[in-house]
């Protein structure tokens, strides 16, 4: 299992920071965990099955 960390998913959604904790406080990014008291990130599939709903979905 691969994570991406905060600037990883970023970088690979051609976003910023700020809009990708933007997108996590609406509720539109897949729910991300938690690996220490300061670490946090996404499941690598979890994001690439939200990517594929989205593309699918049309947004």
């Amino acid at each position: 299992m691969k994570i991406l960390r905060p600037t990883q998913l970023a970088n690979q959604l051609g976003v910023s920071k700020s809009t990708l904790w933007r997108l996590e406080k609406s509720g539109e990014l897949p729910k991300r965990i938690t690996i220490s008291e300061r670490i946090v990130g996404w499941k690598e599939s979890d994001i690439e099955e939200w990517l594929e709903e989205k593309q699918n979905s049309g947004e």
